[in-house]
């Protein structure tokens, strides 16, 4: 009985080790924050995956497009850092061309159309992974530990070019801090003079 216990706890201990190997770990107010895995590297093809629009209409992310997409994962647009955010890529984008950003959340449709109309967001295309959680599991987004988060997306940030590669990835280290904006719009001025 001895031995079985020992694999056991053995076989534990190798599979969290091998789970820690392949998440991305990041913090939510200082707290440790696990992410389902590394995600996507640049120069790997973005997943296709459907979400759905503030209308319930299908929206497809990633893939090939033909604009620049930033792909905007987002815990919920009913954080102040989230709006933050969002407001802070409609502003930004309406000065671009060729570029289209699609902020992805857990939020309901309802939630979403209440929190554009709220914040005349109108250069971002928000949209819900409601449905199919499994499809952004493959950017490594998720989040997959502590229990109370679980399921919610991280603050993850690729920006994909027309061919559907990924031309950069930023994870953001604390989940209540926004992205680099600079970083991110100089990676799409560079694809946009290819």
């Amino acid at each position: 009985m001895k031995k079985k216990g020992y694999r056991v706890k053995k076989l534990i201990g190798i599979v969290l080790l091998s789970a820690s190997l392949l998440a991305s770990t990041v913090s939510f107010k200082g707290e440790e924050v696990t992410l389902n895995s590394k995600g996507l590297e640049v120069g790997m093809d973005a997943p296709v995956f459907p979400a759905v629009d503030k209308e319930f209409k299908e929206v497809i992310v990633g893939g090939k497009n033909d604009k620049i997409q930033i792909i905007a994962f987002v815990p919920s647009f009913d954080t102040d850092v989230c709006k933050l955010e969002t407001l802070a890529f409609n502003d930004k984008v309406s000065k671009m061309e060729n570029v289209i950003v699609k902020a992805v959340s857990k939020d309901l449709p309802f939630a979403i159309g209440r929190f554009c109309h709220d914040n005349k967001i109108t250069n971002v295309i928000t949209v819900s992974d409601y449905k199919d959680e499994n499809s952004a599991l493959r950017y490594g987004a998720t989040i997959s530990a502590p229990v109370f988060l679980e399921g919610f997306f991280g603050r993850v940030v690729y920006v994909v070019d027309t061919n559907g590669k990924i031309a950069y990835k930023e994870v953001v280290s604390e989940i209540t801090n926004e992205p680099n904006y600079e970083k991110i719009l100089d990676v799409v001025k560079r694809l946009n003079k290819k």
